[in-house]
This record gives C-alpha cells, sequence and structure tokens, in this order.
C-alpha cells in the first residue's frame, strides 16, 4: 500500500500531472527520467509479487525485522531486490520534481505565496525528505544482504550484531515516509477546499511554514516507534515531548482548513464530501496520537490494535479520502468531458465512510481489551469486534462499485457527446434530461422514470445496509435474550440473509445504471 499504491497516486500521479499544469508547463524538466521512474516502479511491483508467490511468502512482515529477514527465505532476497527498485524510482522522480520546481520558473516566482499552489510546495518538501531517508533504507537493506550471502554480522545477534540498529535504521527512513504520504494530502486538500470555499486558502504563510516544520520534526521522532526496547528516561521524555510538539502545526493546518470551510461559499459537492472525511478522520486520528505519544500509555498499548487504528486514521484513511476527492475534483484531466454522477459519488462516500469507521474504529476497542497485532487466532471474547470490522469491509468493496461505474458511466456519456445524437440533447443535470424543440418528449419522461426507479433502489440498499448495521450492533443483546438452539439457528439465518441481500443489491444497482444509458 505504501510503495505500490499511495505513493505512485499521490506524488507520482498526480505530481505528474497537476505540477506541470500549475507550473505553467508542458512537462517536467526531465521526461525520460520520468518514464525511468514509472518503469522501475512496475518491475519493483513484478518482483514483489514473485516474492509473496516463491517459498511460502516473505516471512518477515512488512517491516522485515532482524532476525526474520536474514533467515534463509529466497522470497526475501527478492523483496529486498523489490524494495532497492522501489527505493531508485522513488529517488529519480524526487529529483526531477525539485528540479522542475526550480528551473520551471524563477526564485522569484517560487518563493511568492501570492502565486504557486500548495500542491507544488508539498511535493517540493516530500522531495526533500524522500531524498534524505531513502538512502538509510537502502544502506539497511543492502546490510540484510551483506549478513544473508557474505557472512557479515551487522544485525546477527548470535555472531554480535544488533537488532536494535536495524531498527533506528529502518525507522528512520520509516516515519518520515509517514509524512511523505500525508504531505501531498495536505497539498491537495489545501486546494481543493480553496476552489469549493471560493476564497483563498485561510493563513497560507502559515500554511508554508506548518509543512516545512512537520517535515523538519518527522525526521527526528523516529524513536517513539522503539519505547519497548530499553531507552532510558531522558531518551523517552525527549521522544515524547517532541511527538508530542509535531501537534502544533498539524493542529495549525487543521484550523486553517476548517476557517477556510467556514469563511467560504460551501458548495457541498462530491470532492468537498471527501475533504470533510479527510478533516474528520485525521483529526481523529491525530487525537489517538496525542495518546500513543505518552511513553506510559504506549507502553500499555504497545503492538496492539489501537496503534493499528491509529495510524490507519491518520495515513491510510487520510491518503484514500484525498485521493477520491482529487479524482471527483480533478476528473476533467482524466477525461475529455467533464462529467460524473455527482449522485454516485455521495453514495459512494456514504458508504465508504460508514464502512471503514466500522473497520477502524472497532480496533479502537480490541486494542483497549488488549487484543495484539500480527495474530490471526483469539480468543470468543473478540469475536464481536473482528465481527464488526469484518462486515465493514464488505462494505469497503461495495462502496467501491460506485466509484468504478462512475467511471464508467464518464466515459458512456463522453462517447454520447460525440455523436451526432447530442445535437437534439441537452444534458442539464442527473435528474432529467431537457429536450430541444425538435425532440420527443416521450424520450425524457423514459429517462426521467428510469432515474427515478435507480434512485429507489438505491434508497432501498442503504436502507437494508443501515438495518443490517443495527442489527449487527445489537446482535450481542439478541444472543443473551434467545437461548433455544432452535431459535438461535432461525435468528442466525435470517441474520445472514440481511447481509447477503444489501450485497447483491449493490451489484444489481449499477448494473442497472448501466442497462438505463
Amino acid at each position: 500500500m505504501i510503495f505500490f499504491m499511495i505513493m505512485p497516486l499521490l506524488i507520482g500521479g498526480f505530481g505528474n500531472i497537476l505540477i506541470p499544469l500549475m507550473l505553467s508547463s508542458s512537462d517536467m524538466i526531465f521526461p525520460r527520467l520520468n518514464a525511468l521512474s514509472l518503469w522501475l516502479i512496475i518491475d519493483s511491483l513484478f518482483f514483489m509479487y514473485l516474492a509473496m508467490l516463491l517459498d511460502g511468502g516473505v516471512n518477515a512482515g512488512w517491516t522485515f525485522y532482524v532476525p526474520l529477514s536474514i533467515m534463509n527465505y529466497y522470497s526475501v532476497d527478492l523483496m529486498l531486490f523489490s524494495l532497492h527498485v522501489a527505493g531508485l524510482s522513488s529517488l529519480l522522480g524526487s529529483i526531477n520534481f525539485i528540479i522542475t520546481l526550480l528551473k520551471a520558473c524563477n526564485l522569484s516566482i517560487l518563493y511568492s505565496s501570492l502565486f504557486l499552489p500548495l500542491f507544488p510546495w508539498s511535493i517540493f518538501f516530500t522531495s526533500i525528505l524522500l531524498i534524505l531517508s531513502l538512502p538509510v533504507l537502502a544502506g539497511s537493506i543492502t546490510m540484510i544482504i551483506f549478513d544473508r550471502h557474505f557472512n557479515c554480522s551487522f544485525f546477527d545477534p548470535v555472531r554480535g550484531g544488533s537488532l536494535i540498529l536495524f531498527q533506528h535504521l529502518f525507522w528512520f527512513f520509516g516515519h518520515p515516509e509517514a509524512y511523505i504520504l500525508i504531505l501531498p494530502a495536505f497539498g491537495l486538500i489545501s486546494d481543493i477546499l480553496s476552489k469549493f470555499s471560493q476564497c483563498v486558502i485561510f493563513g497560507r504563510d502559515s500554511m508554508l511554514i506548518a509543512l516545512l516544520v512537520i517535515g523538519f520534526l518527522g525526521c527526528i521522532v523516529w524513536g517513539h516507534h522503539m519505547f519497548m526496547v530499553g531507552f532510558d528516561i531522558d531518551t523517552r521524555a525527549y521522544y515524547t515531548s517532541v511527538t508530542s510538539i509535531i501537534a502544533i502545526p498539524t493542529g495549525m493546518k487543521v484550523f486553517n482548513w476548517m476557517a477556510t470551510a467556514w469563511s467560504g461559499i460551501g458548495f457541498l459537492s462530491s470532492a468537498m464530501l471527501w475533504v470533510y472525511g479527510f478533516l474528520f478522520h485525521f483529526s481523529f486520528g491525530g487525537f489517538t496520537g496525542l495518546i500513543l505519544a505518552n511513553i506510559i500509555i504506549d507502553v500499555l498499548l504497545h503492538d496492539s490494535y489501537f496503534v493499528v487504528s491509529h495510524f490507519h486514521y491518520v495515513l491510510s484513511l487520510g491518503a484514500v479520502y484525498t485521493i477520491y476527492a482529487a479524482f471527483y475534483n480533478y476528473w476533467v484531466l482524466f477525461s475529455s468531458y467533464y462529467f460524473f454522477y455527482d449522485f454516485l459519488g455521495r453514495i459512494h462516500f456514504i458508504y465508504f465512510f460508514i464502512s471503514s469507521n466500522l473497520v477502524f474504529f472497532s480496533m479502537h476497542s480490541l486494542g483497549l481489551y488488549g487484543f495484539p497485532r500480527r495474530i490471526f487466532d483469539y480468543y470468543i471474547v473478540y469475536f464481536r469486534f473482528n465481527w464488526l470490522a469484518s462486515f465493514g469491509l464488505i462494505g469497503i468493496i461495495c462502496s467501491f462499485i460506485y466509484f468504478i461505474i462512475n467511471l464508467i458511466c464518464s466515459y458512456w456519456w463522453l462517447f454520447i457527446y460525440s455523436s451526432p445524437l447530442y445535437s437534439s440533447l441537452c444534458l442539464v443535470s442527473f435528474n432529467c434530461v431537457i429536450l430541444d424543440s425538435l425532440c420527443v418528449f416521450g424520450f425524457a419522461l423514459r429517462f426521467s422514470s428510469k432515474c427515478l426507479i435507480l434512485y429507489g433502489l438505491l434508497i432501498i440498499a442503504v436502507f437494508i445496509f443501515l438495518y443490517s448495521l443495527l442489527l449487527l450492533c445489537f446482535r450481542c443483546l439478541f444472543e443473551s435474550i434467545i437461548c433455544c438452539a432452535l431459535y438461535r439457528t432461525i435468528y442466525c439465518s435470517l441474520f445472514c440473509s440481511f447481509l447477503i441481500v444489501p450485497f447483491w443489491l449493490n451489484c444489481f444497482v449499477p448494473f442497472c445504471l448501466v442497462l438505463s444509458l
């Protein structure tokens, strides 16, 4: 997700598309270097898939902690090579971004906060963080390779190596990587919010300073991932205090976003809904981050699902909400005509918002109950929260169907507008079609009736989904009341049927939408 989903989309995708447009440039300064970066990330993805298929998969986790990563698994070699290639791809792209931003416009324009949008600034700071942190990751991977194949002992504790040394090297890259993923999201959210609020972003200079401070502090707080390795009290106090200080520039950015939304003209489109979803999840995850910054609480919640929920609220959901908001906002750059169903975008947001909170909010309770991460089996007392998270995952998959149908419908209308039929039709909104004087009114009436039917089916699907959610919440109450085995069987069958119906409705409604077109 980090190397092959968020970074290629937020940095490589939107960065390569939007930065030349925002700089009034035709392309990046080194287009062939840009192409090389693209092909390297594709090769890296191929080797990563190969590593997961061979030798039983990578049995070292995503952090590839030693001594697991120095054992004789051939899949680990492929994974290490894949990360080397992905790091080289990111370095080449970062060099290209920095030189493009410095050369495409003169320094006076670059430093003028009234001209350059915030997204190029965020890519600039992100590229600097990549250049500073990726060589450390490459060095630690190379040391693992030397331990595995050249009889060295950098990290092997049997031969005098240090396990904690690898954790320091990895998290010196790993924690700036979190800000590498979220800084481009900050820039996109600022630009989209400024556009739909129809005003300049509030406190724009302070937003630039906050980007700089967050990037700097993110490089010196990697130790809060290692509170359990036996730091002395002064080192623990340092990492606790500096981690808490990061909340100041982050809170400044959240305050400026809320002030911009409050002072501007709020046009509540699909993109703005995703922006508000980002603000909610990022703020909520930031509150849990302040809790985990305290060394006393972090020792209690270390390696629990509370930590998993924290960084998914901040990083994963924050990045995913930004990607969807950018797609809905900059869709005109991907198709020749700016058209998508705003209603489907809203339904997509509602389903995703409810389902993502079902998945990750329940993990807070699991973590507080002491449920450890990376454990596939669990006691029966954790069943309800795990089942709730699984139910939310089904809703996330169903919500993605609406996004796919929106993409298909967009290109479908592009095909219609390029046909001679468009000369007699004028599409005003999704709800109805207003025809010219030469058109037949019956066609518009039939089209409107199909839209009403689709509205009804979508409302039914949402109602059944919410009803299933309420039924799930009161499941423990029903189980305590229904004691007879026969009634329990009947109840479980009815409950499963209420889960299956929303899934098939989610598959059926977009299919009806395509047929109606």
